[in-house]
């Protein structure tokens, strides 16, 4: 078997097509990588986004995205990075304006950008909530050009992955704040407030922008202790994920 060129094991990279551990450190200019980076990037696997959002009502139809946040995590370097989004004055000003007030259709485009600049997005219920709530207010919102296509991007779900591979369910079952305190070995996360979710209808209401910073904040901490869960998580899984 002859050894490929760099530019051929880029191109095999980019279509997770299986490598050896020497074609990673040609490719990479690196040596002595984890056994978890090598499974990974041995398939094409090398920048994930862990997302949460926080949003209006859970039917689609009749809330709306308030905000996002997303870590991005490269495997190789370790580098990570918070990227966020949340609704502005301007953006509820042009929503009072909409038949249906969508308010959310400026940072469903950040949000789809961001996504897409991934390999692998992680969250936790966001096969069951969040991205189906997110693609539905897409359409909702006339943006059908920014819902994924199939293989897009990977998705591993924590809360699937808590399910079948732990046994929660006597206790505390497998949200992510139980599986924060088992799997990560810690629990921060912040409790929910119907009132301070109401409170940014308005945008005028004296207590928007205190209600806007909890709510941000609260969703914040959400990705961070997601991420500690899938830390440890993503060693009992197989690579790659579902598709979108």
């Amino acid at each position: 078997m002859r050894n490929l060129n760099v530019a051929e094991i880029q191109a095999r990279f980019d279509k997770h097509q299986k490598l050896h551990e020497f074609e990673v450190d040609t490719l990479f200019d690196v040596e002595n990588l984890s056994d978890e980076q090598y499974r990974w990037l041995c398939k094409g696997y090398r920048h994930f986004t862990v997302f949460d959002i926080e949003a209006q009502l859970f039917d689609a139809r009749m809330g709306y995205v308030i905000c996002w946040y997303a870590l991005r995590w490269d495997i190789l370097t370790g580098k990570k990075e918070m990227i966020y989004d949340c609704l502005q004055p301007e953006d509820m000003k042009k929503g009072y304006k909409t038949k249906n007030f969508d308010f959310d259709i400026r940072i469903l485009q950040t949000l789809a950008d961001e996504l897409s600049r991934a390999d692998v997005v992680v969250g936790h219920y966001i096969t069951k909530f969040d991205l189906p709530y997110v693609t539905s207010r897409c359409h909702l919102t006339k943006q059908d050009d920014l819902i994924p296509n199939y293989n897009d991007f990977r998705v591993i779900d924590t809360w699937r992955v808590t399910k079948n591979k732990y046994n929660l369910y006597n206790s505390g079952g497998n949200s992510l704040r139980n599986a924060g305190k088992i799997v990560a070995g810690y629990d921060d996360k912040t409790s929910v407030d119907l009132f301070i979710w109401k409170n940014i209808y308005y945008k005028d209401h004296p207590k928007w922008k205190s209600s806007m910073k909890y709510i941000c904040d609260h969703c914040e901490i959400d990705v961070y202790q997601n991420f500690d869960v899938f830390i440890k998580e993503m060693k009992r899984i197989p690579v790659g994920g579902t598709s979108v």
